[in-house]
């Protein structure tokens, strides 16, 4: 029994070789977990040394040094978004834009974004789309952001410039429309040339009766928009309701006497179709009564002087708007003509030496400088609105 005893408690009782070990591994432990935990915080200040530095390169212009530092951010910091971002934009200002878009893709299944960090992310996915060219995506992440902040003028203002791309004209319309509420101030001129395209889209479609309710609702906004009342006229016109047609564009000498001169070949062709072309000279006189240094105007005038033979009468009217306008090549043209007529060959040759100094007429976007033969409303090279001299 003594004995039974004796081996029981010898079994039961740790041997000095089990309880060295057990020391030794929660050394071992402790030792790994330590060594962890400063592997970690190494890290994670290793991480953001790194991205202090690449705001400095970002603050410096140097883009590709920071990008650099923001791959070595996210690959030890999957926590810090903002690296992400940065690095996604780096990467689509330098035209890798499918790069971009897959890793800021790659933050929308998180669940731990900020709400200042989700709107972020749909500006940066936003940009993306443009840049890879999926509009449609575009479009829908602008209108999620809207959802979360329903005043974000970034978003409006992009998503009008995408509506005006895409010949969207009603929606952006509506979208410009929520800008102005939003900002106090508002353009009734810029949203009649919105009204104006969607009737010249109409106008395309043969809709002609539709596209006169656009226009009309264009002068309703602004009467002198020049785009409207010419619009107006050519929906009448192509319908051959020509006395209609001629009203609308009369209408510009009233509202607008400087841009009347948009309207005169057309008056002119339509007058003169239905045998009412001596309609003309009054109308011109008549607007020369609104506005005396009407160069186009004078020049129109001399142009039917010319036709009717009163050649004298024609050369008087064409100086008068040299008096006003130097330069002006039309007059000069017009009486070489009339010149030739005279056979005055001393004078001709006077007046073809001023008109080598000088070119056509060209329309100059201010913002951009496109030249134009035609007179535009909006540019087709940057796409702004009324930056021609009209």
């Amino acid at each position: 029994m003594i004995l039974f005893l004796a081996q029981s408690s010898s079994r039961t009782t740790p041997s000095i070789e089990f309880i060295l070990i057990a020391i030794v591994a929660v050394i071992a432990l402790g030792l790994v977990i330590y060594g962890l935990i400063r592997y970690r915080h190494s890290r994670r200040r290793s991480s953001a040394e790194n991205y202090i530095r690449a705001l400095r390169e970002l603050i410096r212009g140097d883009q590709a040094a920071a990008l650099g530092h923001l791959k070595l951010v996210v690959a030890s910091d999957t926590d810090n978004i903002d690296a992400y971002l940065r690095l996604g934009d780096i990467l689509r200002e330098n035209h890798e834009a499918g790069k971009a878009l897959q890793i800021h893709r790659q933050l929308t299944v998180r669940r731990d974004l900020s709400p200042g960090d989700r709107k972020d992310l749909l500006k940066s996915l936003t940009l993306d789309y443009v840049a890879v060219g999926r509009l449609d995506r575009a479009v829908s992440t602008l209108e999620e952001l809207l959802s979360i902040d329903r005043k974000n003028l970034w978003a409006m203002e992009r998503l009008v410039r995408i509506h005006e791309q895409e010949e969207r004209w009603e929606q952006a319309l509506t979208v410009r429309e929520r800008i102005f509420r939003i900002t106090g101030q508002r353009d009734d001129t810029l949203l009649a040339l919105y009204e104006v395209q969607q009737g010249d889209q109409l106008v395309s479609r043969k809709q002609y009766h539709k596209a006169r309710l656009k226009y009309k609702d264009a002068i309703r906004r602004d009467r002198r928009c020049a785009a409207a009342h010419l619009g107006l006229g050519d929906a009448y016109q192509k319908e051959d309701r020509l006395d209609e047609a001629v009203e609308s564009w009369k209408q510009l000498f009233k509202e607008v006497p400087q841009k009347a001169y948009l309207a005169f070949e057309r008056l002119e062709k339509t007058l003169f179709d239905q045998g009412k072309f001596g309609e003309m000279a009054k109308l011109y006189r008549d607007l020369l009564d609104k506005d005396h240094d009407n160069t186009r105007a004078l020049i129109a005038l001399a142009n039917i002087q010319e036709k009717k033979g009163d050649l004298q009468e024609a050369l008087e009217t064409c100086r008068q708007a040299l008096q006003i306008q130097p330069q002006d090549l039309a007059a000069r043209q017009l009486m070489v003509s009339i010149y030739q007529q005279m056979g005055d060959h001393r004078e001709i040759t006077a007046l073809l030496r001023e008109m080598v100094l000088h070119s056509p007429e060209e329309y100059l976007c201010c913002n951009c400088g496109y030249l134009s033969r035609e007179p535009l409303w909006r540019c087709p090279q940057c796409h702004s609105w009324r930056t021609f001299d009209l």
